[in-house]
């Protein structure tokens, strides 16, 4: 990543990135909005520091630890304002506890890879410029020059083989909301 973002290169990182972000976060804080909330946060915040910010080895692993610290920080908020303790996600007397706390949203993550990579390749490719890029069907076909119905019937059988996969997955469920949503 260069020194200073283009806003294509900001744009291209934000529509890579977002859904993976908001897993994220949503692994820590159990709140759909907060957590979509919290990404945007984190690219506004981006954004304006573009001058900035030093050069970036992998933007997922940064993007990732600093969403996962937005996060915890949107925790203690939410609980002190309430009078609660932070004990899921910060308790002194178990390191450890942050750690698996961050891992769930790494394991949903994996999970959802684990699952998308098992699809048919071109399946797998329509699926992922309409989740990841955001592109409509429409823009699909004429990108890969198929038809319309061939996008929504690829769709469809990706759709019904990700539930399929993550039926009896308690992982699953949150992936598949969170896939879901975006429609």
């Amino acid at each position: 990543m260069a020194s200073v973002l283009t806003i294509k290169e900001y744009e291209i990182m934000f529509r890579r990135h977002y859904r993976f972000l908001c897993m994220v976060a949503f692994g820590i804080i159990k709140d759909e909005d907060a957590a979509e909330d919290i990404v945007q946060d984190f690219f506004l915040n981006l954004w304006q520091r573009r001058m900035d910010i030093p050069e970036i080895l992998s933007f997922q692993a940064y993007a990732a630890r600093a969403v996962r610290n937005l996060s915890i920080s949107w925790l203690r908020k939410q609980q002190a304002s309430s009078g609660e303790q932070l004990h899921a996600v910060t308790d002194a007397a178990d390191p450890h506890e942050e750690k698996e706390v961050f891992n769930s949203g790494e394991a949903i993550t994996a999970r959802v890879m684990e699952i998308v990579e098992l699809l048919p390749t071109e399946r797998k490719k329509i699926f992922l410029l309409h989740v990841i890029d955001r592109l409509s069907y429409a823009q699909i076909a004429e990108k890969h020059d198929i038809s319309l119905n061939t996008v929504k019937t690829q769709m469809k059988k990706a759709y019904a083989f990700i539930r399929a996969q993550v039926a009896d997955d308690k992982l699953g469920v949150i992936f598949l909301a969170l896939l879901l949503r975006q429609l």
